[in-house]
């Protein structure tokens, strides 16, 4: 952990980004806090049945250590304790290899006791298994069929009751609910700072497409310097044309396959919601935050995340919108609607939202859109 100054923050640097899922193989390319980790981990792995030299030990199980990062081997643990919590409910030890009998008592125990999705359970699965393998006891087979017929009913269960929940519709962010957001941003009881930080945010948001992830942390107290937005990745440009441009570094887009930063361009608009006012502006207010430190903070020293973004922006935006539903996403679900109702292609919408495939005709939420319009008149004209 390193201070940061002059906010009050903490840094944490996290093995790697956020997992991408199963696209691709990458290199975890950890980072020295998180080899730093994983050289304590490397004890916890058993290699006394192998008889080979000492030395030759202790370079393995750095290896292995290392084949992982920081925050996975805490979810091992986090496992290994929580499967120790459910034996001490019972009266028992833990004994590895673990049952059937086991594994399937620990399911029910975290599903029913615990309310952990199926999800959540199929991870602390895979982390018991690792432990065997990190104690070097042969792994037994723990998702049998009767495990994996049980979690896979559970996600059926949890899909139905997700469907029953889903009445809202998620609403998209208009140039109309910006200017009632801009309103009541200035309504809110907090610091000037404050209200011209989150106006900015929500300025960037919607010219520029984002994720609430790609602009903010997850955590108050802490944040990654190899992952997180900094605010030395903001920087204002100015050209004949398109004249002043706030150049954003995103180091681990999601669209991008071989991990490599992004700068995204967001332009000067000139009008009441432009990003670039926005942006110099709170800029100038908050000139004295170290580059080093996250994009957006408080005025109180904490930092801006996504679920108080969200909070926020339905605290301001509730009232007006009975029965939809309104959080970050909806500034990404406007900037696609807003396109297709002004006629712009697939290949336009895809390529200033960064979907890499057709996720983003689930945002098409506008009525008809002028392309469908254009598309008539063509009919008329030439067919």
């Amino acid at each position: 952990m390193r201070k940061v100054k002059p906010t009050k923050v903490k840094v944490y640097v996290a093995g790697t980004p956020r997992n991408r899922g199963r696209q691709t193989r990458q290199p975890l390319c950890p980072t020295p806090s998180s080899i730093k980790f994983n050289n304590k981990a490397a004890n916890q792995i058993s290699m006394s049945h192998l008889n080979l030299p000492q030395n030759v030990v202790s370079d393995l199980q750095a290896a292995a250590a290392n084949s992982i990062t920081g925050k996975t081997w805490q979810s091992y643990k986090t496992a290994e304790r929580m499967l120790a919590k459910y034996l001490k409910s019972k009266k028992e030890r833990l004994q590895l290899p673990v049952t059937e009998n086991t594994v399937l008592g620990f399911v029910h125990w975290l599903a029913y006791e615990k309310n952990l999705k199926s999800s959540s359970i199929s991870g602390y699965l895979a982390g018991i298994r690792k432990l065997h393998v990190i104690k070097g006891i042969e792994e037994p087979k723990l998702r049998t069929e009767l495990v994996n017929m049980v979690l896979a009913g559970r996600q059926n269960l949890e899909a139905t009751e997700k469907l029953k929940s889903a009445t809202k519709e998620r609403q998209p962010i208009t140039l109309d609910l910006m200017l009632l957001l801009k309103a009541q941003l200035k309504t809110w009881d907090a610091t000037n700072s404050d209200k011209v930080t989150a106006w900015c945010i929500c300025t960037l948001l919607f010219h520029g497409a984002f994720r609430g992830g790609e602009l903010l942390c997850k955590s108050t107290e802490t944040f990654d310097p190899a992952v997180n937005l900094l605010r030395r990745d903001l920087l204002l440009t100015e050209d004949e044309s398109p004249g002043k441009t706030i150049q954003i570094r995103l180091k681990f887009p999601k669209e991008s396959k071989d991990k490599r930063a992004t700068i995204i361009d967001v332009y000067e608009t000139g009008t009441s919601i432009c990003p670039v006012k926005a942006f110099i502006k709170w800029r100038n207010m908050t000139e004295g935050a170290a580059l080093e430190n996250p994009a957006f903070t408080w005025s109180s020293g904490k930092i801006v995340t996504t679920t108080t973004m969200n909070s926020i922006i339905k605290g301001r935006l509730d009232q007006f919108l009975p029965g939809h539903r309104i959080s970050l996403h909806s500034f990404r679900t406007g900037t696609a609607s807003m396109m297709a109702n002004l006629g712009y292609s697939e290949k336009d919408i895809k390529a200033v939202g960064r979907w890499s495939s057709r996720a983003f005709e689930n945002y098409i939420k506008l009525p008809r859109s002028k392309r469908i319009s254009t598309l008539e008149k063509l009919k008329k004209k030439h067919w």
